[in-house]
């Protein structure tokens, strides 16, 4: 039993990421252009290469227009993509529906732009995305390695009106392999100066542009947003499993929950408000989130996690708290809108998820103290694979701020 729980959290943690890494942007820009509507969109390249049978970078699987160079290295065949550009604009075709007034729309892919990551042009604003299209087909030359990459597509919508017509379009790209809870949509609808919205969903891209979200339905998707995110960053789900079993008691538990969620609630609206410069305070963020899942992993297993008080948790919940509030940040850098209710309905999301856990921690602790024999308490079996993977994050996260300091 302890091997298989070991072996289920190593593997739970090889396939998924730190806070800061769950959210990739999926921009789209809609607007008039005489007697059509033209789509302007940006995602990450892998989206629209990797089919529904991807199971992972380490797998020996063959993806289309790309060189593989060892086990986990893919390059962009960029002559093949010029030479086969028709092919490769029906390959995006395939991964979306464009609908006009709900009858399946046939569109023109005009212009293509791929990129690297790291150093792409601004795509916020419709006046900046415009700026990525300058030919049929532009590869910029930095733009080498497949998952390091993005790309920017312009499409046409013959004889339609972004103003009298529904327009809707949809995409389950990337559901099948589980990139889909790293992607937020933000589309931005341009009819004028006056009525231009901005529209941000995660996952699945369902968009009408006549039929947008009510304010209900925004909290909702707020508070659904906020319990996936939780569960699907390893190292919150670590840390609140070993504040579970660090509890001597349902009150105390009660409290040191009550402070890590007063910490961590109030740093996801001050993070979001605020404006860091400094490029080594998201890796030192990350950092601090690993260490503190470390010395509560070392605690337990010393037996002092009894000790903990509110002070440190409230502490602790203020760093953990940083790694949500960056997810707002960044996707406003991307043009996203938030608002105070976005922010609430994601954290009492937060919390949900958080006090789901719990009530899960409790089940197995439950199952298998009566379906095991155990040498030792399940706590410490626990403690162990959160401290030996909380120090590989230690290890892998120092090196940003080392390279940093080095230069």
């Amino acid at each position: 039993m302890k091997k298989i729980l070991a072996l289920i959290l190593i593997i739970y943690s090889s396939s998924v990421f730190s806070h800061f890494s769950h959210f990739e942007p999926r921009i789209i820009h809609l607007y008039q252009d005489n007697q059509d509507t033209t789509i302007l969109m940006r995602m990450p390249l892998p989206l629209i290469l990797l089919d529904e049978n991807w199971q992972g970078i380490d797998s020996k699987q063959n993806i289309p227009y790309t060189n593989k160079v060892n086990i986990s290295n893919y390059l962009i065949d960029q002559e093949k993509i010029r030479e086969n550009l028709n092919d490769f604009k029906k390959h995006i075709t395939q991964g979306y529906t464009i609908k006009k007034n709900d009858v399946v729309q046939d569109y023109l892919i005009e212009s293509i732009n791929i990129f690297n990551s790291d150093d792409r042009k601004p795509f916020s604003s419709l006046k900046t995305a415009e700026q990525n299209f300058n030919r049929d087909i532009t590869i910029r030359p930095s733009a080498t390695k497949l998952f390091d990459a993005g790309i920017d597509i312009k499409i046409r919508l013959t004889n339609t009106s972004v103003v009298a017509d529904d327009i809707s379009i949809y995409s389950i790209l990337g559901d099948k392999f589980n990139a889909i809870n790293k992607l937020a949509n933000i589309i931005n609808l341009h009819r004028d100066k006056a009525n231009d919205s901005v529209t941000t969903t995660l996952g699945i891209l369902d968009y009408s542009s006549t039929h947008l979200p009510s304010m209900m339905q925004q909290l909702i998707n707020g508070f659904i947003d906020g319990f996936i995110h939780i569960l699907i960053g390893l190292d919150h789900v670590l840390f609140v499993l070993l504040l579970f079993y660090s509890a001597t008691s349902f009150l105390k538990l009660l409290s040191l929950a009550t402070a890590f969620t007063v910490g961590h609630s109030f740093s996801l609206f001050l993070g979001d408000n605020i404006a860091i410069a400094s490029p080594i305070f998201i890796p030192g963020i990350e950092l601090l989130i690993a260490l503190t899942i470390a010395f509560t992993a070392i605690a337990l297993l010393l037996k002092k996690a009894q000790h903990l008080g509110t002070t440190p948790l409230l502490i602790i919940g203020i760093i953990h708290g940083f790694g949500f509030s960056f997810v707002f940040n960044e996707l406003e850098k991307e043009g996203a809108q938030t608002s105070i209710s976005n922010l609430l309905s994601f954290n009492i999301g937060i919390e949900t998820g958080q006090l789901f856990i719990y009530a899960l921690a409790f089940g197995m602790t439950i199952l298998i103290n009566k379906q095991a024999m155990l040498i030792k308490k399940l706590p410490y079996y626990v403690s162990v694979c959160a401290l030996v993977i909380s120090a590989y994050w230690v290890a892998t996260r120092s090196i940003p701020l080392i390279d940093y300091i080095a230069t």
